[in-house]
């Protein structure tokens, strides 16, 4: 393997070899770095609910008493996809 092997930089296209810096970008002028934000931890002004919340009330509340509606899956899905079924096993006997 050759050791002058060489690349194109991206960003200010001069020849640089593999392993070194780019003397080229350390020529072009830096920006300054920002300084990182100081961020305030206290959570006075986030209006969280206290130790003594209440959960169920506050979904009654919000939702109501109402049962909600049963999940699940109508009858006539499960009729389709049973006719379905006895049309593949079918038609797994008639190729045969």
């Amino acid at each position: 393997m050759p050791d002058d092997l060489k690349y194109q930089c991206p960003f200010c296209d001069t020849d640089v070899r593999v392993g070194a810096p780019c003397s080229g970008c350390a020529k072009l002028p830096r920006k300054p770095q920002k300084k990182p934000i100081q961020l305030d931890h206290s959570a006075d002004g986030l209006d969280l609910p206290d130790e003594s919340f209440d959960y169920d009330a506050f979904v009654a509340q919000e939702f109501g008493s109402a049962p909600h509606r049963k999940l699940g899956v109508k009858w006539y899905w499960w009729l389709l996809g049973v006719i379905l079924l006895i049309g593949m096993v079918a038609s797994l006997f008639r190729l045969k």
